[in-house]
């Protein structure tokens, strides 16, 4: 269902979570802007200079990559491996927050189901695009790990949701945060949906 503003509410969708809240404003203002707000400007602008390689190759170009990455393993391993290691929220070594094997794991689903192609369909069917997410007209919890690419600040998700309900800032996890945190995942998702029972 549309409303009359445009804005999506699909039936029987109860609430959201989310880990990574798009909430950047279209437009910037140049001042004025809170510490929090400020951080978050900073970050984006880290990330979009140092590391948005490869969500602009996924975007423009995905079969390329992609064959690439189905047909050496080891290509695979380092597209993947370098992520863990740059968005995990960890001391410099990404093994001490995820296993080995657990990011083996994760690469060999990539691997073996041959998806290097169909993972990077996500970049290329939403670009361009940008970190304003637009409104969401239903309860939205949100959880905020400091290691993420950017980390929302509060005044920006009032205004993209009139329903927050659930806003937590965390002491560690990153952009995997499911990952390299489950139980404080978990624990977060209980918050925000024990309020909707």
């Amino acid at each position: 269902m549309t409303t009359a503003l445009g804005h999506i509410k699909p039936a029987g969708l109860a609430g959201v979570h989310l880990n990574w809240p798009l909430v950047f404003p279209e437009k910037v203002p140049a001042e004025g802007l809170s510490a929090d707000e400020q951080r978050a400007v900073d970050a984006a602008g880290v990330f979009l200079s140092d590391g948005y390689g490869y969500f602009l190759q996924q975007s423009t170009r995905p079969q390329t990559v992609a064959y690439a990455l189905t047909d050496s393993p080891v290509g695979q391993a380092a597209w993947i491996y370098e992520k863990f290691q740059a968005w995990a929220d960890h001391d410099g070594d990404v093994e001490t927050v995820l296993s080995r094997d657990e990011i083996l794991d994760d690469i060999s689903l990539f691997w073996f189901t041959e998806t290097a192609a169909s993972s990077a369909r996500i970049y290329w069917e939403n670009y361009p695009s940008s970190f304003s997410g637009g409104r969401i007209d239903l309860p939205v919890g949100a959880s905020i790990f400091p290691g993420e690419l950017y980390r929302a600040p509060r005044s920006w998700a009032e205004q993209a949701y009139p329903q927050l309900i659930h806003w937590n800032e965390l002491d560690k996890g990153g952009h995997f945060a499911a990952f390299e945190q489950p139980d404080i995942f978990i624990d977060e998702l209980r918050a925000t949906f024990s309020q909707l029972r």
